[in-house]
């Protein structure tokens, strides 16, 4: 198995959005690659591409994050949010197996849609490429190890330049320290001269010396400032750039810091929720395994109570035939002296075997009672343990799934609100109108008094209802909202009726009253589940997300 090093990503980090345009015909198409920004910004992309054509019509939005690892964090961010609402890839792959699929599904970019044939897979061999995050890393290294090398480069060379003009400053300095004091001993040699001779007049010649002893150290001083200003501003930029060094160092090292706290979060929390996951699954192994037993005690029970019914039968016919017998006998002539002996010990005979009998009647009976008492209690733990999985059960069924819970009797809502979308423009008002009209229709539904059905014979042998087409409040409203509504209120209407009086559902509702049952659904053979195949379904699920954890755990 590869680890997560070796594993190629799409680089600059890209994430996929699919199905973006699989909603109902009347919520609006966004093309816009702002509006998916938006929607998307609590992982910070920095570019959206919407990308649709005719043979895929869902539709999809390419996310880019950038080239830093805060980009790659995002990315595995948004895969992880949607693989654990069971939107991932594995589930868009699924759901469009079965057909349809609801909602958008996401992840992150890799080898495998880098490479795929179809719109997504040109677009990203035209914009991206694919680098495995050790090569990332090894890059990014080379690249600040680059940069570090040309700041020592430079260093070195200013260093270099900082010491030729050191050089240079004190060769002027002591060059200026020469001359002034030659000047000084021409002063003194001036004044000698002066005190010998006073009558010739040297006053232009001193004149002349003085000057140039000026002007030489006002060069002197001049030069000496403007290196002295050069090795300042030098410097000053040496150690600007040793502190951009050190800056980039820290940044480096809390970056990579980051990196691994991040990671290691996201290792514990695959742990924790794999550990979660395992303890789940064995639940519900123990839950199927104990209902697996009370489902063979049942069988057992009910086979044993056929047994015993069908002695019980045995024996009662017996012993009407042992009181016939002894009627027969009793009713014989008895001035019949040589037979009279013989008659009373048939009859104690019997009249003993018929005792035996009926005790052992009585016998059956109580066993019988028992085992019935004993079926019955079966029935009322497997029923509880039915509505129990049909409470617990929506919260690990996301998306399209084979089992679900489907509410028996229930008005289809989307029937109204497209009905309200398509007569008012404000959004907020059509919302509001289809939940008022769900809700009233939903109580015409479960009304006791409202009976929309007649009687009809099929081929002149079985009677059957059907819906009444001339029913006043179906023409109404049929008028007023339409087909699609029609539809929907007629749909809810047959379910109930049909469910009560159906032959796999448990006598645990009151067919008298109308009401809105929430039932385990086979959504593929359009069925009711049974408890079995629903915690199987379950187990499987919840394996799947298990063995997937476990293997992103051994690549991290």
């Amino acid at each position: 198995m590869a680890s997560s090093s070796d594993e190629r990503y799409v680089w600059p980090w890209t994430g996929i959005v699919a199905n973006i345009f699989g909603k109902p015909k009347h919520e609006p198409v966004e093309c816009d690659s702002m509006y998916w920004l938006r929607k998307f910004e609590q992982y910070k992309p920095e570019e959206a591409y919407v990308l649709h054509c005719a043979e895929d019509p869902t539709g999809y939005v390419v996310l880019e994050f950038g080239t830093e690892w805060t980009g790659f964090s995002q990315m595995m961010k948004l895969d992880t949010d949607f693989l654990v609402d069971h939107h991932g890839k594995k589930d868009y792959y699924e759901s469009r197996k079965m057909g349809y699929s609801s909602g958008l599904f996401g992840w992150c970019a890799q080898a495998e849609d880098y490479n795929s044939e179809g719109l997504v897979g040109n677009f990203l061999r035209q914009k991206a490429e694919l680098k495995t995050t050790s090569m990332v890393a090894q890059e990014s290294l080379n690249e600040k190890t680059e940069t570090l090398d040309h700041l020592y480069g430079e260093i070195g060379s200013v260093n270099k330049k900082i010491s030729e003009m050191e050089s240079k400053y004190i060769e002027d300095y002591m060059s200026l320290d020469k001359m002034m004091k030659e000047i000084e001993k021409k002063r003194d040699l001036l004044h000698q001269t002066r005190a010998e001779d006073d009558h010739v007049n040297c006053a232009p010649v001193l004149k002349s010396i003085v000057m140039r002893g000026r002007e030489i150290t006002y060069k002197a001083m001049e030069k000496n400032k403007k290196l002295q200003q050069e090795i300042d501003t030098m410097n000053d930029e040496l150690d600007r750039w040793c502190q951009q060094l050190i800056e980039q160092e820290k940044s480096t090292i809390q970056q990579r810091r980051k990196f691994e706290e991040e990671k290691k979060s996201q290792m514990e929390s695959l742990i924790l929720a794999t550990e979660k996951q395992m303890k789940a699954r064995s639940d519900v192994l123990s839950l199927l395994e104990k209902h697996q037993m009370e489902k063979k005690a049942v069988s057992d029970a009910l086979l044993k109570l056929e047994k015993e019914m069908g002695n019980e039968q045995k024996l009662n016919l017996e012993i009407a035939e042992l009181e016939e017998q002894l009627k027969v006998l009793k009713c014989v002539n008895l001035e019949e002296a040589d037979h009279e002996n013989k008659r009373k010990i048939e009859i104690e005979e019997i009249e003993e075997k018929l005792e035996d009998m009926i005790f052992d009647m009585s016998v059956k009976d109580d066993e019988n009672q028992a085992l019935k008492k004993k079926v019955q209690e079966a029935k009322i733990e497997l029923e509880d343990a039915r509505q129990q999985i049909i409470k617990e059960l929506p919260q690990f069924l996301k998306g399209v799934t084979k089992i679900q819970i489907k509410k028996i009797g229930e008005v289809s809502a989307r029937s109204f609100k497209k009905v309200c979308m398509n007569r008012y423009k404000n959004n907020k008002k059509a919302s509001s109108e289809s939940v008022k009209l769900c809700a009233k229709w939903q109580k015409e539904i479960l009304d006791s008094t409202w009976h929309p059905f007649k009687i009809v014979d099929v081929e002149g042998k079985e009677i059957q209802e059907e819906i009444d087409e001339n029913d006043p409040k179906l023409l109404s409203l049929t008028n007023d909202l339409g087909e699609e509504a029609y539809v929907a209120v007629v749909t809810a209407l047959k379910e109930l009726p049909e469910y009560h009086h159906s032959d796999d559902a448990e006598n645990t509702h009151n067919s008298s009253e109308k009401q809105v049952i929430p039932e385990i659904w086979d959504s593929q053979n359009g069925r009711r589940a049974t408890v079995t195949e629903a915690l199987k379904y379950a187990s499987n699920l919840w394996l799947d997300y298990i063995l997937f954890c476990y293997d992103r755990l051994k690549r991290e």
